[in-house]
């Protein structure tokens, strides 16, 4: 923990860093700054440190990866390795540092380098059962064992040979700091620790994630291959929607697309499913045929748009997932967006029958003399205000069409 004094304190909270306090001297713990007065990086007595803050992954809770504005030059920190942690001097210059810390393998303690190991372990099921190497440069190289030639039959001088022979084999590699510039054998094997080439991380990943057999694992699997640096974002499109497919698999019915009922309109997956059908449907017509007028090609557009919504609304079960469609159609003309109106219409009626008895607007515009008219007349008199005059303009309608002449006579 690197103690601050008021002024970096000051500095490294303004760069938004968390803070913690405390009096100089004292064995309590470090807490909050809205513990203290405004004034305290100009009060004498207190010292600072920066707030660590943590992650959790695998059930391993352990200090946030460093990043590169985290970092200084020649500044002391543990990198994390798939088989030991090493203790170096950050370059920039150095290309392994730097990505490294770029890609979140770097820790500012031995401790919590330890811990990310381990739940690097744990995550892929694994366990990391020995103590992880610390060196000070950071490369590793694998010396291979020699073969030592096996001893004549008739060699007296044999039988310590044979037990130096055998200690040395047993021994699976051996690891050696090694001072001094990288070398081309050096690079190879940090490759063999550390996977750049996208096509194999996006095959590892793949088949990492086919493996998971409860959806928590995929969902804390996300970060490990949004955060790899190597892979560009079509790559990681490509994984997360292996993830979405792998909770699916795991869990039909918390992850199935569904409607929303709440807002009464569809799902976001579902209307950006069909957006993407739509642009691709009018992104393949535009290079079908170049000897066709643009406007047939819309014509044709419009057509195979059309069919489409008239199916889904034939096929609707509920009139909240009809009235959806008209939603697709906003830069239609109202001739155009006719026959889909009708076919949601049907639908609703459909959906919902109408109740034996007719409307009081229906049976006014089916009155079938003057008398049966007067009668329902009375009845609008007894309709809400608010519609009592569209009423009586039916009325006044109906009974022109019924006695046109008495009502002509009555005019002049």
């Amino acid at each position: 923990m690197n103690i601050l004094n008021g002024n970096e304190a000051f500095a490294a909270m303004m760069a938004g860093r968390n803070i913690l306090c405390r009096a100089v001297g004292e064995l309590i713990e470090f807490d909050d700054l809205d513990r203290f007065p405004a004034t305290i990086f100009a009060t004498p007595g207190y010292e600072f440190c920066i707030k660590v803050e943590t992650m959790e992954l695998a059930g391993i809770t352990f200090a946030k990866p460093l990043t590169l504005d985290d970092v200084a030059e020649d500044q002391e920190i543990f990198m994390v390795y798939p088989d030991h942690i090493s203790q170096i001097k950050y370059s920039k210059h150095c290309g392994e540092y730097f990505a490294g810390v770029r890609n979140g393998f770097a820790q500012a303690d031995q401790q919590n380098a330890e811990l990310q190991l381990q739940a690097i372990g744990e995550l892929f099921g694994r366990v990391i059962c020995y103590p992880p190497t610390i060196d000070n440069t950071g490369k590793t190289k694998k010396r291979r064992s020699r073969k030592i030639e096996e001893p004549a039959a008739n060699d007296q001088n044999s039988t310590s040979n044979d037990v130096e022979e055998k200690t040395f084999e047993s021994q699976s590699y051996i690891q050696s700091i090694e001072q001094g510039q990288i070398t081309a054998v050096e690079e190879s094997l940090i490759e063999e620790f550390i996977e750049t080439n996208p096509v194999k991380l996006v095959e590892k990943f793949t088949a990492q994630i086919s493996q998971f057999t409860n959806t928590q694992d995929v969902l804390s699997f996300r970060h490990v291959f949004l955060a790899n640096g190597h892979l560009d974002q079509k790559d990681q499109q490509h994984l997360c929607k292996l993830t979405e497919d792998k909770l699916l698999a795991l869990d039909p019915e918390q992850y199935t697309p569904k409607l929303e009922p709440s807002s009464g309109e569809l799902s976001v997956d579902e209307l950006k499913r069909l957006q993407e059908e739509a642009e691709k449907f009018i992104q393949s017509q535009k290079y079908e045929s170049l000897e066709q007028p643009v406007q047939a090609d819309e014509d044709a557009v419009y057509k195979e748009l059309l069919a489409d919504l008239l199916d889904r609304v034939a096929k609707s079960i509920s009139p909240m997932e009809a009235n959806a469609q008209i939603k697709y159609t906003k830069s239609w003309t109202p001739e155009q967006r006719a026959p889909l109106i009708s076919a949601i219409n049907k639908r609703l009626v459909e959906l919902n029958p109408p109740k034996a008895q007719l409307s009081l607007a229906v049976r006014i515009q089916r009155a079938e003399d003057l008398t049966e008219l007067d009668g329902l007349e009375i009845d609008v008199s007894a309709c809400d205000e608010e519609i009592q005059p569209r009423l009586m303009e039916l009325v006044n309608k109906r009974r022109l069409e019924l006695d046109p002449f008495n009502i002509a006579l009555e005019g002049s």
